[in-house]
């Protein structure tokens, strides 16, 4: 079992760790600000532990500090930290890109986030959107004050799940990421989806949620995995 602190965390995001793939099925835990982190088996699934970490310590500090207005600087935000968490080297090593509003043309909807996987010989050829072979996340958000009703947020999940099911790759993972102004009893809060859509979502939708807990006036950050 590797344990690797914040430092060494940044050196193997940014594969300056030597060797380190050849361990990359076996445990890695961290200390300080990013433990516990699951089994790295693969880039890509380190890609996804980076936005669920980004969640706990990054938006939540940017929340903290003041600096997201609504959701389009949530937005923003989770773009810069997964950029320059994950790294330009990391990116171009991989052929990933991170784009927002990325368009679905089978949905004729756009997405607030995705991180894809690119061919780069048809990205030097033609149109970048046309050079994506796989999507690996898909992140839609919403920060709404206390006024907004759960369908509000009912309604993205849908969504979401709905791309889990166009997006069949295992390499597909779709995220929800919501900031919610209002505050809550610590039992009240469950998850957004539909008990009757559980067993669809499995290892495919994930919530990150943050809301304020009234029995101690707090802002409570989680991340439930479906």
């Amino acid at each position: 079992m590797w344990i690797l602190r914040e430092k060494e965390f940044a050196l193997l995001i940014q594969g300056e760790l030597k060797g380190i793939t050849q361990f990359m099925s076996n445990h890695i835990l961290l200390k300080g600000r990013y433990s516990p982190m699951t089994i790295i088996k693969s880039n890509l699934e380190l890609v996804h532990n980076t936005i669920e970490e980004i969640w706990l310590n990054e938006i939540s500090s940017d929340y903290q500090k003041s600096f997201l207005l609504k959701e389009d600087t949530l937005k923003n935000a989770f773009y810069y930290h997964l950029r320059r968490i994950l790294s330009n080297r990391f990116l171009e090593q991989n052929n990933l890109a991170i784009f927002t509003e990325f368009y679905i043309p089978e949905l004729k909807q756009r997405v607030d986030l995705v991180v894809v996987k690119i061919d780069p010989v048809k990205a030097e050829e033609g149109y970048l959107g046309d050079a994506v072979k796989s999507i690996i996340a898909i992140v839609e958000m919403k920060y709404k004050g206390s006024g907004a009703t759960d369908e509000v947020f009912e309604k993205d999940v849908e969504k979401v799940l709905h791309y889990s099911h166009l997006y069949k790759e295992d390499v597909t993972k779709c995220y929800v990421a919501f900031i919610r102004e209002k505050y809550f009893y610590a039992d009240e809060v469950t998850h957004f989806l539909d008990d009757n859509k559980l067993d669809l979502a499995k290892g495919k939708l994930v919530e990150l949620l943050a809301y304020w807990v009234r029995d101690d006036d707090t802002v409570t950050w989680e991340i439930i995995a479906h």
